[in-house]
Parts: C-alpha cells; sequence; structure tokens
C-alpha cells in the first residue's frame, strides 16, 4: 500500500510539496517536548527541522510551544522562514550477535505534504476544503508499544518499510514491519509513517497525543469521519538509513528501534507545527502547487507561495539555538550495552517502563570532566574566544565541564567533544573547540600513567603533549610529561535534559 500508487481520479490536481531535511540530524538524543516536556524521554529520537526545539516545558501551553517553534532562526530543512516544525521519530540501532548496539548513521528525512481529497464522487471529493494547520498543532502518529500488524485496522497500514536494494529504488516490496531479514539495503533502508490527517476542531493536542486527530476512510486519503470534520494536509515522512555497513538479509532480523522494537510495527512520527498560517493558506489555494506542476513534489519552487522560501541546497550548519546538552552515551561512536533508557527488546506485550524517563536511566560511560593535576579545576571553554582553560569548578560543574568521545571518525587516536555545545577539541595556537571537522588538529591520544590515575594527551598535529600554562590555558608543544601536562578523567554524576525555551527567553 504505497502512498504514490494509490489511484484517484483528477489525482494530480491535489496539492502536494516536499521538504527535504538534512543529512546531519539537528538532534539525536532523549528529549521528547511532546510525550516528556520539561525532562528527558523514553527513548532515543533523531530529530530534525527549526533550531527552537528543546526538551519542552512542563505545563507549556500548545500556542506558547507553537510561538516558540515558529520563531526559530534556521531550519535543517529545505524550506525556510514559513516553515520551522519540528519533525522527529525514534531512531534505529543495529544489534550486533553479541548482544551490543550501534547507532546507525542517519541518511536525511523527506516529509510529504499531500492535501488529499474525499472518496470519488462525494461531497468530500467534489469540495475537500482543505484548512492550514491551526496554530498549536502536534501530533503523533503511531503507537511506540505495537508489536503486530492488523490488516484491518486503518492506522497499522500507516507504517511501512523499504529496503533500497539498487540505485536507491525500492526493488524489495513495502512491507508493515521489517523486512531486513530478507533483503541487504545496499542502497539505504527507508523507514516510513503517514500522519492523520483529519482534525476534531477543538483542541490542539489531546492526553494520548493522537484522538485529536484521526485518519480518514483509508490512512492516505478518503473522507474525514464526522467526529473530526476538518481535513488537514497529509504529512508523510520517510525516514533513511545508511545500513550497508551492517550484515544483514541473512535470515535473521539485527535492526531495532530505540524503543525497543524488533519489529517495526512501533515506528512513529511526531510533528510540532510551526508553519506561518498564512501562506499555508495560500499554498492550498494555489494551483501552482498541485502534484502535476510540482514534479510529485520534488519541485516545491514551482509552488509560488513557497518560490521565495525553497533553499538552493539543504545547509547542515543550522545548531540548536539552546544547546540540549547530552552526557548519555547513545552509541554513535562505539557499540554500547543497552539501549539508552529503559527499553528492553520486546517481540510482544511491550509495556512503558517508569524507570525510562528519570535521570537515573541516563548511562554516561563515554562522557567525562578532565581534570588538571596541576590546578585541580576540570577543563572548560570560553565560548567567546573558544579558548579552553583548566580552571573550570569541580563543585556544581555545568555541562561546560564535561567532555566525551568525540563522534567524528577516529585516526590514530581519538576526538574529544563537548556536550555543551557538541563541537571538538582542537590544537591550535593554545586548545580550542570548534566544529566537526576533523582533521590532524582533532586527533588525540591518551597515554596512561604507569601506576597512576592520570593520563597524558598527546596532539597528532604536533606529535607533543598538552601543558597547561600560568594563565590556565592549554599549549601543546611539551616534548616531556610533567605534572602540568596530567589530567584526570572523571566519570559525571548523573544526567539530565534542561528544561526547553519559554517564550519570556525569546523577548
Amino acid at each position: 500500500m504505497m502512498v504514490y500508487l494509490i489511484n484517484y481520479s483528477e489525482a494530480r490536481t491535489y496539492p502536494l510539496w516536499k521538504v527535504f531535511c538534512s543529512g546531519v540530524p539537528l538532534y539525536r538524543g532523549r528529549a521528547d517536548s511532546i510525550i516528556n516536556p520539561g525532562t528527558v524521554s523514553g527513548h532515543v529520537h533523531k530529530v530534525m527541522g527549526g533550531n527552537h526545539f528543546s526538551a519542552g516545558v512542563k505545563n507549556q501551553s500548545e500556542l506558547e510551544l507553537y510561538e516558540v517553534t515558529k520563531s526559530a532562526s534556521c531550519t535543517t530543512c529545505s524550506i525556510h522562514t514559513v516553515d520551522n516544525s519540528n519533525y522527529w521519530h525514534p531512531d534505529l540501532y543495529y544489534r550486533w550477535p553479541n548482544g551490543t548496539f550501534s547507532l546507525v548513521p542517519n541518511g536525511g528525512l523527506t516529509v510529504y505534504y499531500i492535501a488529499r481529497t474525499g472518496i470519488n464522487g462525494g461531497p468530500q471529493h467534489a469540495n475537500p476544503n482543505w484548512q492550514p494547520f491551526p496554530k498549536g498543532l502536534r501530533m503523533v502518529a503511531g503507537n511506540p508499544f505495537r508489536r503486530h500488524f492488523n490488516q484491518s485496522i486503518v492506522e497499522h497500514h500507516a507504517i511501512s518499510f523499504v529496503c533500497l536494494t539498487d540505485f536507491g529504488m525500492p526493488s524489495a516490496p513495502e512491507t508493515n514491519g521489517f523486512q531486513t531479514d530478507r533483503y541487504f539495503c545496499k542502497n539505504g533502508f527507508r523507514m516510513q509513517v503517514f500522519f492523520p490527517m483529519c482534525w476534531n476542531n477543538k483542541t490542539l493536542d489531546s492526553p494520548d497525543h493522537r484522538s485529536h486527530m484521526a485518519y480518514p476512510t483509508s490512512y492516505n486519503g478518503g473522507d474525514c469521519p464526522p467526529s473530526h470534520p476538518v481535513r488537514l494536509p497529509g504529512i508523510f515522512y520517510e525516514a533513511f538509513y545508511s545500513v550497508d555497513q551492517f550484515p544483514h538479509g541473512q535470515g535473521t532480523q539485527p535492526f531495532v528501534l530505540s524503543s525497543g522494537d524488533p519489529t517495526g510495527y512501533g515506528f512513529h512520527g511526531d510533528f510540532v507545527n510551526a508553519w506561518d498560517t498564512d501562506v499555508l493558506k495560500a499554498v492550498l489555494a494555489d494551483d501552482s502547487c498541485n502534484a502535476e506542476n510540482t514534479n510529485n513534489g520534488n519541485n516545491p519552487e514551482r509552488c509560488l507561495p513557497l518560490k521565495s522560501f525553497v533553499k538552493a541546497r539543504v545547509d547542515d550548519d543550522c545548531e540548536l539555538a539552546r544547546p540540549i546538552p547530552l552526557t548519555e552515551n547513545i552509541g554513535m561512536v562505539a557499540p554500547i550495552d543497552r539501549l539508552p533508557g529503559c527499553n528492553p527488546i520486546t517481540y510482544s506485550n511491550a509495556a512503558m517502563c517508569s524507570q525510562g524517563a528519570e535521570p537515573s536511566s541516563m548511562n554516561n560511560e563515554g562522557t567525562f570532566h578532565i581534570q588538571s593535576k596541576i590546578t585541580g579545576g576540570y577543563l572548560t571553554f570560553d565560548s567567546a574566544t573558544e579558548r579552553v582553560f583548566a580552571n573550570g569548578s569541580t563543585i556544581n560543574p555545568t555541562y561546560r565541564q564535561v567532555w566525551g568521545n568525540g563522534w567524528a571518525p577516529r585516526i590514530q587516536g581519538r576526538t574529544v567533544r563537548n556536550v555543551e555545545i557538541n563541537k571538538h577539541l582542537t590544537m591550535q595556537d593554545t586548545l580550542k573547540v570548534k566544529g566537526v571537522v576533523i582533521d590532524a588538529w582533532e586527533i588525540f591520544s591518551f597515554e596512561k600513567q604507569v601506576d597512576s590515575e592520570y593520563v597524558a594527551i598527546k596532539n597528532s598535529r604536533y606529535g607533543k603533549y598538552l601543558k597547561v600554562e600560568a594563565d590556565f590555558t592549554i599549549s601543546g608543544q611539551a616534548t616531556s610529561i610533567t605534572d602540568a601536562c596530567l589530567f584526570k578523567l572523571v566519570t559525571p554524576n548523573g544526567g539530565f535534559v534542561p528544561e526547553g525555551i519559554r517564550l519570556a527567553d525569546l523577548q
């Protein structure tokens, strides 16, 4: 049941455009402003869209979240200014034969906006009366605890998967559960979810984050029920992953969602609306935005109301306006022993684990304070100069004093990132922090000292040791190891996701 194979009469007259999101996610970690606002979420998500995404604020109204999200200064997706919405879904892990897990590399996200009509010949076909998303709308499609498929339940058809076996085309059939036991996805694995498009015209959210929305007769078209009479644009996610480096397609299914789901039936998507309402209303009314003119959505710039807002390219340099510190080891660098949170692998009868959304469930392995032997202080940095100093407080330290294994490839050493801003250490004139582009200046080796808890840190570029200077800056030209060159790695206590952005913070 592929969305683009359904045959409607006048099928090419409905509005259709695509939003293409970067292969570099805005955020990967345990934050979810819909389900777990103001705290850590139950499982790891991959997030795209406007840079005002955050962990959310407890009891924040839907309209305040809309205003906060809409005021983002950039987006990781292809339509700027008028669409700062956030799109997210559970992340994908590979389960190795020894029971450890690796986070699968991201391949980007494509979001389809499809304004479907009602049943052919009926009043909702002749007059679909599409409406823009109301300000403050947010919703979830799918259920992370589902582990079965029922042919007779419409919403079960909204979840599907495609193994791209050759040249990016789905030569393997589309299925409603994982298919990676039978096929090798050489050119990627695509996870798909279609959101409900019928709104109850009453509430912007609901306790289960689903009931205020409903699917039409079919999961991707047909008549809206009387209980949910307002027809909104349909949203369809295609989440891509690069899985060719992981053995699969050999009779066993090795992939698992971050929620502990090895079946795929529990895949789901989250959406926080941050569209400009007037622009979206114009898109739905303008014939230039129909499927035929936009090349089935592939050329959204042909839609005149969107033309001036479509990026020439999807840029990778949009970063969170307020960084979400990540002390938790989510498996980006090396395999981890368990899925982050409380997410045991379940093939049936999945249930919420109350400990999963607690800070105590965070695994801080792989993160550390770097404490100077000579000063006793933790390494920290100045945001204006990006210089690193060895005078950070050891009493109630902030995330600025927490470091972790880098996410860049390691060549004859390791990279080290700061968890507050997710930038790496680099050895320039002094030790600094920088972005994710890695060369020899960002590669370090940690030499454990004999009969000591300390390490000496050598930079790959110069082949010399880091040394704390009198002004607490750190040079990289020491040829012999003294106390000024010794550091201790201290495991942080606990971890948390800080509260998100309030409207007052932006004024």
